[in-house]
């Protein structure tokens, strides 16, 4: 199947939609195995499936593609073409294009009906939201509630009371464990401007007060993505002749956003989930680091369920301990995090990893009085 080009804004969304569901860079449990059930259809569900991908599909597919999509035989696709057109009145629509294949198109009118979130689709979003919120990122889950009261306002309305009670009642049995912490305030119209900055490639510059304590800065930016976690970031290029690098700058600290009219052609090499993974958190100290932990046997099989970072290589050892090895930068999110392991971890290097949380040790006895 030929490989789709993306557009330079479909690249943008894809980069930009990482950013945003990227809750926090840091190690997070991975499951220990996908749900029993998942990509398993029920034959009437594939057969709307198939209808949606027609209907969205532009220039239509082939059968090999509808095959490839649905995780089904040639001869099996072919008889739920047949069975959509049947249920749709013919409304199947197919043409050869230039390259000689014949593909299949279904007018977005005939598959409307079909279309209609269901019981667990509507929930499931309901719940994000909710999520979002008592989590701190009030911007994104206004946006999933805005979301929502569309798909409502979209549905025919017998549906819509059928759904409502069996919605309300998943909602009650969910629950969300609330992440500790204050969570900084970002001014939703500085979101707004960030954002049309973003999809219109225009330059802005920043109100920014700076982190190290210099002050007030107004650096000129191409902003690129976000980046959300403990803290919010807008990832931006600093234009600076002295800097010239993509940085993170932290949206609470932002007092104004200035657009300018000027435009800038983003770089085409860069890519969002990758900058992002350069750190074992957010900070980015200059520098990465090859590094290597052993957990001990006692916490073994806890440490094989967390994912610490992308790049991460886990291996078994004899004695029933793991070693986890990575390379990244963010020495200090590493000491912060590996306190939480208490003596179950060993750090094996780098010597710098060592020293660092020496000294956040030695923090940690300063501010409780310990000599």
């Amino acid at each position: 199947m030929k490989a789709v080009r993306l557009s330079c804004r479909s690249r943008l969304r894809q980069n930009w939609t990482f950013g945003l569901l990227l809750l926090h860079p840091m190690p997070m449990r991975s499951p220990d195995r996908a749900p029993a059930d998942v990509c398993r259809y029920s034959p009437a569900e594939r057969l709307i499936r198939l209808g949606l991908l027609l209907s969205e599909a532009r220039g239509g597919l082939t059968l090999d593609q509808m095959a490839d999509q649905l995780n089904v035989g040639r001869r099996t696709v072919e008889r739920m073409r047949d069975a959509l057109d049947r249920l749709t009145g013919g409304a199947l629509v197919s043409s050869f294009t230039d390259d000689g294949m014949k593909r299949w198109t279904l007018p977005s009118d005939n598959i409307r009906a079909f279309a209609v979130p269901d019981l667990d689709e509507l929930a499931t979003l309901k719940l994000a939201a909710r999520n979002l919120r008592q989590q701190g990122n009030y911007i994104e889950a206004e946006r999933l509630e805005r979301l929502t009261l569309k798909l409502e306002a979209a549905m025919p309305r017998p549906t819509l009371r059928r759904l409502e009670p069996d919605v309300e009642v998943l909602l009650e049995a969910s629950g969300v464990l609330l992440r500790p912490g204050p969570r900084a305030k970002v001014d939703s119209h500085i979101i707004d401007q960030l954002q049309q900055a973003l999809l219109s490639n225009r330059q802005i510059r920043l109100t920014y007060n700076r982190r190290d304590g210099g002050g007030v800065s107004h650096p000129r930016l191409h902003p690129y993505g976000f980046l959300a976690g403990s803290r919010d970031y807008l990832v931006a290029f600093n234009t600076h002749p002295e800097v010239q690098e993509h940085r993170l700058y932290v949206l609470a600290n932002i007092d104004a956003v200035q657009v300018l009219s000027d435009t800038f052609e983003r770089d085409p090499a860069f890519d969002l989930s990758t900058f992002a993974s350069r750190s074992f958190g957010a900070f980015w100290e200059g520098e990465r680091f090859d590094v290597l932990w052993r957990f001990n046997r006692d916490a073994a099989a806890d440490a094989r369920r967390f994912h610490f970072h992308p790049n991460q290589v886990v291996t078994d050892q004899p004695d029933g301990s793991v070693l986890v090895a990575f390379t990244a930068a963010g020495l200090t999110e590493m000491a912060w995090h590996l306190f939480t392991w208490g003596d179950a971890v060993e750090i094996i290097s780098p010597d710098a990893l060592k020293q660092r949380f020496r000294d956040c040790l030695a923090a940690a006895r300063t501010a409780l009085g310990v000599p």
